[in-house]
């Protein structure tokens, strides 16, 4: 699943963005879930990682981040978050070298 989705519960509507086998609501099974998507959230806290495995990028930003009732660690484009700040998801990255998977990274939202 994108990194910019999250699950949906088609019994009790509730979110949640890692893969579960059941709704951690109402127990109902995941396999009829759906999927919505993570639009603007806010950074709860930020940290670096500069040591990573030989096939990560270092330095490699990650950012804890609240969409609405979603909370979520996921890759941030750069280190310049903060707590407090409103990000979205954007382009198209690849976490490790040889990998045909990529996915969009947290960034700042511009203030209008």
């Amino acid at each position: 699943m994108p990194a910019d989705r999250a699950f949906a519960c088609d019994d009790c509507g509730h979110r949640w963005y890692y893969d579960r086998r059941r709704c951690p609501a109402c127990g109902h099974g995941a396999e009829s879930a759906g999927t919505v998507p993570l639009e603007t959230g806010e950074v709860v806290a930020m940290t670096t990682v500069e040591t990573t495995p030989p096939d990560v990028r270092a330095p490699n930003h990650l950012a804890l981040a609240r969409f609405d009732d979603v909370r979520l660690v996921a890759q941030a484009v750069d280190g310049d978050l903060a707590p407090g700040d409103a990000v979205r998801f954007e382009g198209s990255h690849r976490l490790r070298e040889g990998r045909d998977r990529t996915d969009p990274r947290l960034v700042a939202v511009d203030d209008p």
